[in-house]
């Protein structure tokens, strides 16, 4: 059975600059100037939220760090959702 942790919500807020710092937004509105978009903002109970971008490109993802620099990673695993 498939449980949806989100409970409702999507993988971006509405307001995603109420779950990053100042450096992330900024680091943010530069890196969609080249081909990056948001995809996710896991958003912890307590603590830090971890920021995932995707290259329109090629396809990599990174991690956009509270420091506001992207990490790109390839070991990140993208979890893959059934629209109905």
């Amino acid at each position: 059975m498939y449980y949806d942790k989100r409970l409702g919500k999507g993988p971006i807020p509405a307001s995603p600059e109420k779950y990053i710092n100042e450096r992330q937004v900024d680091g943010l509105s530069i890196l969609k100037k080249f081909g990056w978009k948001l995809i996710c903002i896991r958003r912890a109970t307590e603590g830090a939220s971890t920021t995932l971008m995707k290259n329109r490109q090629d396809q990599a993802v990174g991690v956009l760090g509270e420091d506001g620099i992207l990490r790109i990673s390839p070991d990140i695993q993208i979890r893959k959702t059934n629209k109905r």
